[in-house]
């Protein structure tokens, strides 16, 4: 368990910088610092590395684009190396934390439901990139190609929202109900069944 509070350590403080921090070259550093931390305790990194240049790649071109029409390019530039920093250290942080390693450290801090909701979130964006996955491989043996030019790519990527978010309501739902039914936050502490 104490390895858990040494990630914790070792992140926070990049977070912290990388939110604080507005020099190009020190967000790149903190990147870096994140991903090799995240090669010493994680043991699925080309996983993460393979979801973060996914998400990195449609949101920095929208963010640079979003951030020139209402400042300057120089602002522009910074904003969005900022966020693509702070993107990196958050996933590198995240893929280095068991769902129930995470749960024990963050119901130390917080109360248990608080913790709970943060780590039902971030498993939910693991279960939101598979449900994509699976979704691409069901449209591709229909027929549907993602050939093209980049215009079709997003407007494909885009037909794949809807059925992605109406899977995450009734997963939502399916949670709820399950929650309910063992009476979660009925009691100020937690209860454990042994």
């Amino acid at each position: 368990m104490w390895k858990s509070y040494v990630k914790l350590i070792l992140f926070i403080p990049l977070i912290i910088l990388a939110l604080i921090i507005k020099n190009i070259s020190l967000l790149v550093f903190i990147s870096i610092i994140s991903l090799i931390f995240a090669r010493i305790f994680s043991k699925n990194l080309k996983r993460m590395l393979i979801f973060l240049c996914k998400y990195l790649v449609f949101t920095i071109p929208m963010l640079l684009i979003l951030w020139t029409l209402f400042t300057n390019l120089d602002n522009a530039m910074t904003a969005t190396i900022k966020f693509s920093s702070l993107s990196v250290v958050s996933f590198a942080m995240i893929y280095c934390f068991k769902v129930d390693e995470a749960f024990k450290i963050l119901s130390d801090i917080f109360p248990y439901k608080f913790a709970y909701v943060i780590v039902l979130c971030v498993r939910y964006l693991d279960l939101i990139r598979e449900d994509m996955g699976r979704i691409s491989l069901i449209r591709k043996a229909r027929g549907f190609e993602d050939k093209g030019s980049f215009v079709k790519k997003i407007k494909s990527k885009m037909e794949l929202i809807v059925p992605v978010f109406v899977d995450s309501l009734l997963k939502a739902e399916d949670i709820a109900c399950a929650l309910d039914a063992r009476c979660f936050g009925m009691y100020n502490k937690r209860t454990f069944w042994k």
